[in-house]
């Protein structure tokens, strides 16, 4: 079984701290002993910035950040453009007793602006 969501664009944070990227929210059902398989697909962010910028993303569980995040930089600390990072995390997340709320998360790092322009997705395989 798999349960989907995807992002409508254009969108843009600069927030230090995990924030909601909008649309990408799904419930996982109640199934012990089981484990779900939780991909976040983002595959044309890009950040803007003056000191080396990139995105941080991940998701949250029942409003917890998971520990498993998957990060981009540029190499150059201002880079002549923006060229595109595509960027994938994978967590596997035990299922409970009870549904759990799952939401892809994302914040700018070292004062950047991170923007997504093309639909994201995050997506569970039971």
């Amino acid at each position: 079984m798999a349960i989907y969501a995807q992002s409508s664009g254009p969108h843009a944070t600069n927030s230090s701290s995990w924030t909601p990227i909008p649309g990408l929210a799904l419930t996982l059902p109640e199934g012990i002993g089981t484990t779900a398989i939780v991909i976040l697909d983002v595959p044309n962010p890009f950040a803007q910035g003056n000191n080396f910028p990139g995105g941080n993303f991940g998701i949250t569980i029942n409003g917890t950040p998971s520990s498993v995040v998957a990060v981009f930089t540029y190499n150059e600390q201002v880079p002549q453009s923006t060229g595109r990072i595509p960027t994938t995390l994978v967590v596997g997340v035990p299922l409970g007793n009870k549904p759990q709320a799952i939401v892809g998360v994302w914040s700018g790092i070292r004062g950047s602006t991170v923007n997504i322009d093309t639909p994201a997705t995050l997506t569970a395989l039971l």
